[in-house]
């Protein structure tokens, strides 16, 4: 307790030799506490657009449209999906089934057209999802006959307004051309091109009148309550329709569906990791630097303790809490200051457009403004991280002061 006592009244004897280890210390665990809210919030964001967009947590499809999706081929669908829907929902895992078809279209306004993607979709089903709901600017969801959510994008090229119609030009599941009025009733913006500039949204029953398809679809897209149960899940579907004699039927999991994102999740924990690690080593080297100089500093003082009897040991201990409550006081304020500034940006989100221009080269959708990512166990890691390295970054200029013999520290009075 003498040791405690001393190191902590030693804190306030020079400040400003205090404030810099405490600044540098802070410093760093802000930039952990950052980084890790940032790279979360990243994968998440990014991975949570093309859950909910494209693959669901698992996406059921027939095994020869996968060959041909990008065609968007009318000729490889479910069949009789109502009755495969309601086996589906006494799963477990299951939280959610959106039933869609999608299809390749034209669409023409005034003298302004231009080639989408049309998705039919269940209106009760995807306003209890809620993820199409939450993106609509204007307007509302389209609920029966020929009314239409348009993307932002999309209208800005047509030129058209909510509550005017378009002209659909679309191949039917016959092959033969047909089209179509459709009311806009809905704009939807998610403020990503990908999304907003190429996408129409129709009432499922409506689609299947327009090509021609009875009780038929493209694709079920399956959430579980997380993407942490994406295994279980699909592990569940496989056996029930192994069950059924379903053999056509291909079961893909989000993150198998492209060969980008599969990477990507299989790696994203090792590229934490391995910011993290940067970091901390990054900021041990400057703790080790700032506690070496503050020993420099304080030769004569080490000569002093030793001639009044401080044995080498003492003097390592008392350097060594110093440093660990510089550790506890650095940590605390990172933590503090890196959780406030993680919290602005959770509410309000990064801007970053490298991330939108980078999505336009591979497969997958990345969102130019996401949320950074905050949570308590954030804190908690960086805050015992930051303390645990402080502390043993002082193990080095504590034992180099320990072992300076008290005659060569007092001669450093006399120059």
């Amino acid at each position: 307790m003498r040791l405690v006592k001393i190191a902590w009244r030693n804190l306030g004897r020079n400040r400003v030799r205090t404030s810099i280890a405490v600044l540098a210390i802070t410093t760093v665990v802000l930039i952990v506490v950052f980084a890790r809210g940032l790279m979360v919030g990243f994968i998440e964001s990014s991975f949570t657009i093309n859950i909910d967009n494209f693959h669901g947590h698992v996406r059921v499809i027939d095994e020869d449209y996968q060959r041909r999706e990008a065609l968007l081929p009318l000729d490889y669908t479910i069949a009789d999906y109502t009755d495969l829907v309601g086996s589906l929902e006494e799963l477990d895992s299951v939280e959610h089934i959106l039933p869609r078809i999608r299809f390749g279209a034209r669409a023409y306004f005034n003298n302004n057209q231009t080639a989408l993607v049309v998705v039919g979709v269940d209106p009760g089903r995807e306003e209890k999802h809620g993820v199409l709901e939450k993106d609509i600017s204007s307007g509302r969801m389209p609920q029966s006959g020929n009314q239409v959510l348009v993307g932002a994008g999309l209208l800005d090229k047509l030129g058209a307004e909510l509550g005017e119609k378009l002209t659909l030009v679309y191949a039917d599941s016959q092959q033969q051309m047909q089209q179509a009025e459709l009311e806009i009733v809905g704009v939807r913006d998610t403020g990503i091109g990908e999304l907003d500039d190429s996408f129409l949204f129709l009432p499922l029953e409506t689609a299947s009148e327009m090509l021609g398809l009875d009780g038929e679809v493209t694709e079920l897209l399956i959430f579980a309550s997380n993407a942490q149960r994406t295994d279980t899940l699909s592990s569940e579907v496989e056996a029930l329709f192994a069950d059924l004699g379903v053999e056509t039927h291909l079961v893909i999991p989000w993150n198998a569906a492209d060969p980008f994102v599969e990477f990507f999740s299989e790696m994203a924990g090792e590229i934490m990791d391995m910011v993290y690690v940067m970091f901390v080593l990054m900021g041990t080297v400057v703790v080790i630097i700032t506690l070496t100089m503050i020993v420099r500093e304080r030769t004569t003082e080490i000569g002093l303790l030793s001639a009044m009897g401080l044995k080498g040991r003492e003097i390592m201990n008392l350097f060594v809490l110093e440093g660990a409550f510089m550790g506890l006081l650095g940590s605390f304020l990172g933590v503090v200051t890196g959780g406030l500034i993680t919290f602005y940006y959770s509410q309000h989100g990064l801007r970053v457009e490298a991330f939108a221009e980078l999505s336009g080269d591979m497969d997958i959708i990345l969102e130019p403004v996401f949320h950074i990512a905050f949570n308590l166990e954030n804190l908690v890691v960086s805050f015992v991280l930051g303390v645990v390295i402080v502390t043993l970054s002082c193990l080095f200029p504590a034992r180099k002061a320990a072992r300076m013999e008290p005659a060569d520290a007092l001669h450093h009075v006399e120059e």
